[in-house]
């Protein structure tokens, strides 16, 4: 029963689950300080349960994932609360008041294996504020609500670390895990059907998230659409290139540079059930992930009466899709992935066969070969060029050639990869100046009009890609 798979964030959101089903409004998540003999508890303000009710959740198995139930259930089999607290805790209490009347219940597996017996420890008053740590009995709530408190914690301790730091660093690791999780209930998006939750971590509320940037007026949003058996919903999100996403952006996507983090890592299929995120970053064999699709994804909506269909697991962390939603699933991510690859090679840009040629041109060999090689059609450089004489042009040329030859395609690659950005030139507003003054220079004794001049570079590279170009443009024309 300790083994069924979970790790000590599948646990805890499990139990998060009860407290939800419980109409919750807070969660409060609490564990030992210096000096405290170790401890988690899950602390919560929602309907609770009476002396029957509370016996039967500690009981194995004590619903039928059969039986109908709300649609803010976020249970099935009635294993989590025990199954969960004991893969982590070797002893279970369970402390709950409904209409001002306490029940509490322990499983101790170390009485269980001393006496041979399983016997279901009740409390009293007294015996439950001696059992609950002072900042466990501040979180309390006064009229309603449930604690589930761990003790004994040897599988956390045996993974992670005996020590307070090894704790607090697998708690900032459980923290990020129920941000992402539970987002929907922290900050709910339109259109969801909850109220908002307060989840906080000894006191420190859960950090927002959101791995779609749905409020982001750069994201590609496809319509919904409805799949599958009555319920079940698919919407497609293309986000921003990567140097387009701003530091708040990078903050809701959690973005990093270990396993898990990246963007490439990230993409794919979010699989909610009642607003629930289930499993994440996997297209279920449907495409590889790769660079061009890593900015896609798929928002997945499932009601808890599909979980016999969606083969939901005993922990809550995998749902696998049946076989005729896969293959709406399937034609579904194809369209989508052609939005992600199109913001990777073109970022806005113009293409080369445009009347406004860029600073850099592909060049596709044979076998699928490629490289960048200066383009001599790029208005800057071709007026670069024009002052040059047949020697300058020449010794131009081959350092073009080294420089070509020398692009450090792997290192840029490994940087994309972990969704680094390149430094944006729309800050440096001095060199956009400077290339503006330089081009008048070269072009006013050929003729040209302020107007001709802006309108003919604004739309160039490198002018294009700073964010006042135009306004630049017309500054330097009017000098």
């Amino acid at each position: 029963m300790r083994s069924v798979g979970y790790d000590l964030n599948t646990a805890i959101a499990d139990i998060v689950d009860n407290s939800i089903a419980a109409s919750a409004t807070r969660i409060s998540i609490r564990y030992f300080d210096q000096g405290e003999e170790p401890y988690i508890a899950i602390v919560d303000d929602g309907v609770g349960m009476n002396e029957e009710t509370a016996f039967r959740a500690m009981q194995l198995a004590g619903n039928s994932p059969g039986e109908e139930r709300s649609s803010n259930d976020l249970g099935r089999f009635g294993l989590g609360l025990k199954t969960a607290s004991l893969s982590q805790a070797r002893s279970l209490l369970v402390t709950t008041m409904q209409d001002g009347v306490r029940t509490t219940l322990r499983w101790d597996l170390d009485s269980v294996a001393r006496t041979g017996k399983w016997t279901l420890e009740q409390l009293n008053e007294n015996e439950t504020w001696a059992a609950l740590p002072e900042k466990v009995r501040d979180a309390m709530p006064i009229s309603q609500g449930t604690c589930v408190l761990w003790r004994n914690l040897d599988k956390l301790e045996t993974l992670e670390g005996r020590t307070l730091r090894d704790i607090d660093k697998a708690m900032d690791e459980l923290t990020k895990y129920l941000a992402l999780v539970f987002h929907r209930f922290t900050h709910p998006y339109p259109g969801d059907d909850i109220a908002p939750i307060s989840i906080d971590v000894n006191g420190f509320p859960l950090p927002r998230r959101d791995p779609f940037l749905d409020d982001n007026p750069a994201v590609q949003k496809t319509a919904l659409q409805y799949i599958g058996p009555p319920g079940a919903t698919l919407r497609g999100y293309t986000l921003p290139y990567q140097n387009r996403l701003s530091d708040e952006d990078r903050k809701l996507l959690d973005l990093g540079e270990q396993r898990g983090k990246t963007l490439t890592d990230t993409q794919g299929f979010y699989v909610y059930r009642a607003y629930r995120l289930i499993t994440w970053g996997n297209w279920f064999r449907m495409l590889p992930k790769k660079q061009e699709t890593k900015l896609s994804r798929v928002r997945v909506d499932i009601p808890n009466s599909l979980d016999a269909e969606w083969t939901l697991d005993i922990k809550k962390s995998q749902a696998t899709p049946p076989k005729s939603v896969r293959e709406v699933m399937r034609r579904y991510v194809d369209r989508l992935a052609k939005p992600s690859r199109r913001a990777q090679r073109f970022r806005g840009r113009r293409k080369n066969d445009d009347p406004y040629a860029p600073v850099w041109d592909v060049v596709n060999d044979r076998d699928g070969v490629f490289r960048y090689e200066i383009n001599g059609s790029n208005p800057y450089i071709a007026s670069f060029l024009d002052t040059l004489t047949d020697t300058q042009r020449k010794a131009f040329a081959d350092v073009a050639k080294v420089l070509s030859y020398t692009i450090p395609y792997e290192d840029m690659q490994s940087r994309f990869a972990m969704d680094k950005r390149a430094g944006d030139p729309d800050f440096d507003e001095y060199q956009a100046r400077v290339f503006a003054e330089q081009m008048w220079a070269l072009t006013r004794s050929r003729g040209l009009s302020p107007e001709q001049f802006v309108e003919y570079f604004k739309n160039t590279e490198p002018m294009s890609l700073y964010r006042n170009g135009e306004t630049i443009l017309k500054e330097v024309s009017r000098d």
